[in-house]
C-alpha cells in the first residue's frame, strides 16, 4: 500500500497521478543541498554562470563559420563547438550534405554535448551518484552565500527603502 505521507497524496489519502510518479525509483534524485553548495563554492564564476543559466553558449555560425575536423564512417560531417563561457561543454554537430551544384545544402543531423575537465581538474557536472542538479538549486546557492551574514530584517528594510525612492 502506498505511504500516504508521500508529497502528492490526496485529501482522502489516495496518491495523485503525481504522486505515483514521484515515488518512482528510476526517476533521478535531486541532489543535496549541502553538496550543491560544496559544488558552487569550488567551481569557477564562468561555470556558475551556465549552471545558473541552466545552458551553455555556443557560437553561432556567422562567429565559428562552418569548420568540420572529421568524417563519420557514414559520411557525416563533425563540427565540435566550444562553449564560449565556461569552456568545459563541447557540442558536437555531425551534418550532412543534401543535393548537388547550386541546390547543394549542409543540413544538421544530431548534435550531442561533451563535458570536458578544465586545466586543474575543474568538471562542469556534479559528483557522480550524488543525484541532479537544476539551475534554481544553484541560484538558491549563489543567493544564500551573496546574503550571508546579512540579517533577513534588514534586507526586507532595505528593499522597502529603495522602492520609496524608485521613480
Amino acid at each position: 500500500m502506498a505511504d500516504r505521507t508521500t508529497h502528492g497524496a490526496t485529501d482522502d489519502g489516495a496518491l495523485s497521478i503525481q504522486g505515483e510518479r514521484a515515488r518512482d525509483a528510476s526517476a533521478p534524485l535531486l541532489m543535496d543541498l549541502g553538496e550543491v553548495d560544496n559544488y558552487v563554492d569550488g567551481v569557477s564564476d564562468e561555470v556558475l554562470a551556465c549552471r545558473e543559466r541552466g545552458r551553455h553558449i555556443f557560437p553561432s555560425i556567422r562567429e565559428a563559420g562552418m569548420v568540420f575536423v572529421d568524417v563519420t564512417e557514414d559520411g557525416l560531417l563533425v563540427r565540435p563547438l566550444l562553449c564560449t563561457c565556461c569552456r568545459l561543454a563541447r557540442r558536437v554537430e555531425l551534418w550532412d550534405i543534401v543535393g548537388r551544384g547550386r541546390a547543394t545544402r549542409y543540413v544538421p543531423v544530431t548534435a550531442s554535448i561533451e563535458y570536458l575537465r578544465g586545466p586543474n581538474g575543474e568538471r562542469y557536472l556534479g559528483p557522480q551518484g550524488r543525484g541532479r542538479m537544476t539551475p534554481k538549486m544553484v541560484r538558491n546557492s549563489l543567493a544564500s552565500r551573496v546574503m550571508d551574514g546579512q540579517s533577513p530584517a534588514a534586507v526586507r528594510k532595505q528593499a522597502k527603502q529603495r522602492a520609496r525612492h524608485q521613480p
